[in-house]
């Protein structure tokens, strides 16, 4: 079997995993704690940020779901 899957027409590599787990979790804390300090600073809150961030932080929750288990 290949290492390689069709994704709508996208190879990807299932191979190895890790890395992108690894990358997807770092950005995930980042995002949060950019978030948890746009929400303490200042008068003025930002809605439009903080509903990005959650975005963000969302769509790497959901690729982080997708990647094959660990082993």
């Amino acid at each position: 079997m290949s290492k390689y899957r069709s994704a709508v027409g996208v190879g990807v590599n299932f191979g190895d995993s890790e890395g992108l787990r690894d990358k997807l979790v770092a950005e995930i804390t980042e995002y949060q704690r950019q978030e948890a300090a746009l929400k303490l600073t200042g008068t003025q809150v930002n809605f439009g940020m903080i509903q990005t961030y959650k975005q963000l932080i969302h769509a790497r929750r959901q690729m982080l779901d997708r990647l094959p288990p660990r082993f």
